[in-house]
């Protein structure tokens, strides 16, 4: 029996099951508001693998199974299956009667709740380990030539941004671990030979080790192309590989990249001529410069501070007085949610460059509160990206809402 949508919402849900509905959730119908929707695991036989070494038909009941468990739901069930492929999927019956855009929104929400969420380690728990899996196993792909577990994202709405944000702000994942290829910088998009969506990647060696399989076929994969059976070790469903991740170097690269895609690449009209001149930006074109491998000693301030257009967030202002050091306009960045409610606000997303005026009348006191609020008012409208970062973790979806509650915070 398909779930219903308002169960699945009103009641637990377990990580793996959040994880995977993060990922994607999709409908077959053309309708605006579709009857039913789903998730879903595809995949296909790898020439890494032999097909005398591995039975798809068998497998596909073991999976089901096993997804089952993880989801806490006995909902799974074989769409598809052959001799080098199948297709499993999680039905939901939309008995809400809402776009995939609100239901999206909805399942970030109560995400967002979700105390495992939050948990205080230096290392992934166990949570949110099947959070990972169910994120990028159900329809992540294994990339033994560059050594990744990646997946593709699709850009039906903005929502799909704050996914990559989680990674960042939650999650206890190296950065340099972390990875986003921009395809549509690639000649191929430009010139509509081949256009592919971006990637969102993890290194291939730090899953293996730290987070471990889910799917016995993509630990398969890795085990024949690394030669690393000898180092697999199964805990129940899971299987780990003890093997080396490449060293740390905590580079902000990865922020960099994320945010420069959200305000350069996305939904944006990309001609040869701006595809160039991205790729010199972000110094594509550079040969000592190996995309998502280059450490750059720069704080997320500092960092912004060299991404962001010199605009003023508030009055629009391009003009204030020039640095000495830098010969740029002086503008001074912002944190929208004050820094000092928490270090997790010291994020990309929280920062507005804002005219010296404009900043401080943003300081407690320094401007009457109505004022002030209009202010916040303007930037959120301003900087889309900005009002969805401050909505989720303040749940607060209504804007004037949201600015009176960031007014209240102003130190």
């Amino acid at each position: 029996m398909t779930i219903k949508l308002s169960d699945l919402l009103n009641f637990d849900i377990k990580p793996f099951l959040f994880g995977t509905l993060f990922s994607r959730i999709i409908t077959d119908e053309d309708a605006e508001i579709p009857e039913q929707i789903y998730v879903y695991t595809n995949f296909r036989a790898s020439k890494a693998v032999n097909y005398t070494d591995f039975d798809f038909r068998q497998y596909s009941e073991r999976l089901v199974d096993i997804y089952n468990r993880a989801s806490g739901y006995r909902n799974w069930q074989v769409q598809r299956v052959s001799d080098s492929s199948m297709k499993l999927i999680f039905p939901i019956e939309n008995n809400l009667h809402i776009p995939i855009e609100q239901i999206n929104n909805l399942v970030h929400q109560k995400l967002m709740q979700e105390s495992w969420l939050y948990a205080d380690a230096d290392t992934l728990d166990e949570a949110q380990k099947m959070f990972m899996r169910g994120y990028m196993e159900t329809r992540g792909s294994i990339d033994l030539t560059r050594k990744y577990i990646a997946q593709d994202y699709f850009y039906n709405n903005r929502i799909e941004l704050k996914r990559v944000q989680i990674f960042i702000d939650f999650l206890n994942i190296p950065l340099s671990y972390l990875n986003f290829n921009p395809r549509e910088l690639q000649g191929d998009y430009v010139t509509g030979n081949m256009r592919r969506n971006t990637q969102f990647r993890i290194n291939l060696f730090y899953y293996a080790k730290e987070i471990g399989f889910l799917n016995e076929y993509k630990a398969l994969i890795f085990e024949k192309g690394y030669k690393t059976e000898d180092v697999k070790l199964i805990d129940g469903d899971v299987i780990y590989y003890d093997v080396l991740p490449p060293e740390r170097n905590d580079s902000v690269s990865f922020i960099k990249y994320i945010n420069f895609f959200s305000n350069n690449i996305y939904k944006q009209d990309l001609n040869k001529g701006k595809v160039e001149h991205l790729r010199k930006n972000l110094g594509l074109d550079q040969k000592d410069n190996v995309y998502g491998h280059q450490t750059r000693n720069q704080t997320i301030i500092s960092l912004f501070d060299e991404i962001a257009p010199d605009k003023c967030g508030i009055c629009g202002t391009t003009e204030t007085f020039l640095r000495k050091k830098t010969g740029r306009q002086a503008f001074e960045i912002h944190h929208v949610i004050p820094f000092h409610k928490g270090k997790q606000y010291d994020n990309i997303a929280n920062l507005v460059k804002l005219c010296p005026t404009c900043h401080d009348s943003l300081k407690k006191g320094r401007a009457p509160k109505e004022q002030q609020i209009e202010h916040i008012i303007l930037i959120l409208h301003n900087h889309p990206e900005i009002y969805e970062y401050t909505s989720s973790m303040l749940g607060i979806e209504p804007i004037n809402e949201l600015a009176r509650e960031i007014y209240t915070m102003l130190g």
